[in-house]
């Protein structure tokens, strides 16, 4: 990661507000440097009053898809007054809330993402890098593009980091980078766990449960061999954790049972196990009640193995130390040890913060946002929404990071950007308090955000699910069972990002009730 410096450094390219955004990125070639194309003739400067808000987008997930996608056109079109640009190290926006069904191998990692270039289409600019540092001060972002496999090949041969890293300027940013995995500071978790928070995750975790399956089946495996080999832990009682530990048991019960005799016949004798293991004494603590007491039930028929009320100390090779409500102390033997609980914040996150004042931006988790989502402390340069974003001073205030949220907090933002022409105060001091001073103002009816909330669904396995209604009378206030899991497959599809993936997804959900699941390790 390049160094949090205020000034780009040396050769490296510079890219003004004033300057023409015909950048493309940079390709590399293993023979020879390009020649350089003959200098641009200078652009015609806009009038003072005409010039046009550049606005950067830090991330390519729900919050910036959304606010992406709900922008008006004239306000971000060529002559409209902002000028968009956004900058993501993942040229793509993926749906999250399916990763563990991707796991599962219901459906294909492709199926569940969208080129970010697509999405953007003629509204602005996309750059493929990695933000490394955001100074407030100076209005700059340092930006780091990634090596590709010729620029590794040649970066012992002359090639720096600096050749890869530029400054982008910037009216105002929207910081959507999301969050990072947590492990609480517990020893063993990074070397031993497998997680959830990305494609590559999953198709590294989908991959190893086939390798695991197939080596199960081979004839030299012993059974101690293969009840390791088939024994999968997920801790986290969440949604994700949750979903994966169902899609973990249709995948074995179902598919493998099916296509590998060794593995069925050592089904029956409980060689195959999945225990999930959460600090809280139920599962979807977020949820109603009643579908929490559902959701354990349903587990216990399936036979996975619930240690709730425990809490993981240390994860080891083999097996994971857990502490138990009464303090007395415990294993969990595993074979495939899967982290689905918490998020940390980001490191970009981290070093913004840093930089704002102290005494506004006290949270842990992420950055202390005001009714209109502007970070407290960037004298109103910054918004911040997603998982990157705390709602409210109190923990009890603020909202879940949910991908629901960051949906909706996008649509906000984009509303509030299309309807209001901000820009730079001419006359604002820079130096003047960073608390009180603001260099983009709101107009004075810019309504605060609020949040809908629309429901919660989570799948269960085996053609069950649950949906927490947002709506509840005296006689219905969840949908559970049959009804509950049709209602989780309808509104993912629905909620997909593009008639593509839509279509891609609902063509993966008939794939596997026709032919099965992918149970290959590609």
């Amino acid at each position: 990661m390049a160094s949090n410096t205020e000034e780009a450094s040396p050769g490296s390219p510079t890219i003004g507000l004033a300057e023409e955004m015909a950048m493309e990125p940079s390709t590399c070639v293993a023979a020879e440097e390009p020649e350089l194309p003959a200098a641009a003739p200078p652009a015609e400067p806009l009038p003072p009053t005409a010039r046009r808000t550049r606005v950067v987008v830090l991330g390519s997930g729900w919050g910036a898809v959304s606010f992406i996608k709900n922008l008006d056109p004239q306000a971000f079109g060529e002559r409209g007054p902002y000028e968009l640009v956004v900058v993501s190290p993942r040229n793509y926006m993926l749906y999250t809330p399916l990763l563990p069904s991707a796991v599962g191998g219901v459906v294909s990692e492709n199926s569940i993402v969208e080129s970010i270039r697509k999405i953007v289409g003629d509204k602005g600019t996309y750059y493929e890098a990695r933000v490394a540092d955001i100074n407030p001060a100076t209005r700059t972002l340092t930006c780091v593009k990634e090596y590709c496999e010729v620029c590794a090949a040649r970066k012992h041969s002359g090639h720096t980091e600096a050749d890869h890293t530029f400054t982008l300027a910037y009216d105002i940013v929207l910081c959507s980078v999301g969050a990072v995995n947590a492990t609480f500071g517990i020893p063993g978790v990074p070397e031993h766990c497998w997680f959830l928070k990305s494609m590559e995750d999953a198709s590294r975790l989908r991959r190893h449960i086939s390798k695991a399956v197939e080596h199960a089946a081979l004839p030299d495996t012993t059974p101690e061999q293969r009840k390791k080999l088939l024994s999968f832990v997920v801790v986290g009682g969440g949604p994700t954790g949750v979903e994966t530990a169902a899609e973990l048991y249709d995948l074995l019960a179902e598919d493998v049972a099916r296509s590998l005799p060794q593995i069925k016949a050592s089904c029956s004798a409980d060689d195959v196990s999945i225990t999930l293991v959460d600090g809280m004494d139920s599962l979807l603590g977020s949820f109603h009640k009643e579908i929490q007491t559902y959701a354990g039930e349903v587990f216990h028929h399936h036979g996975i193995k619930l240690r709730l009320g425990t809490k993981v100390t240390a994860v080891h090779e083999g097996h994971i130390s857990v502490q138990l409500k009464d303090g007395s102390l415990d294993t969990v033997p595993y074979g495939t040890a899967i982290w689905a609980t918490g998020i940390a914040m980001h490191p970009l996150v981290a070093q913004l913060q840093a930089r704002l004042p102290a005494a506004v931006q006290t949270s842990r988790r992420g950055l202390l946002v005001d009714p209109h989502l502007r970070v407290l402390g960037s004298q109103g340069t910054i918004f911040c929404l997603g998982d990157a974003a705390v709602t409210g001073a109190a923990p009890q205030a603020a909202l879940p990071p949910t991908a629901q949220v960051a949906r909706q907090e996008g649509e906000y933002l984009a509303a509030l950007l299309s309807k209001n022409r901000l820009a730079l105060r001419e006359d604002a001091d820079v130096d003047a308090d960073p608390v009180g001073e603001e260099l983009v103002p709101l107009p004075p009816r810019a309504k605060p955000f609020r949040y809908t909330h629309l429901g919660a669904l989570a799948y269960l396995g085996e053609q069950k699910g649950v949906m927490d209604l947002p709506v509840k009378t005296p006689f219905l206030k969840t949908l559970r069972g049959y009804l509950g899991a049709q209602a989780w497959r309808t509104l993912e599809t629905f909620m997909q990002i593009s008639p593509r993936t839509r279509w891609l997804v609902m063509h993966d959900w008939m794939r596997a009730s026709l032919f099965g699941r992918n149970v290959s390790d590609i």
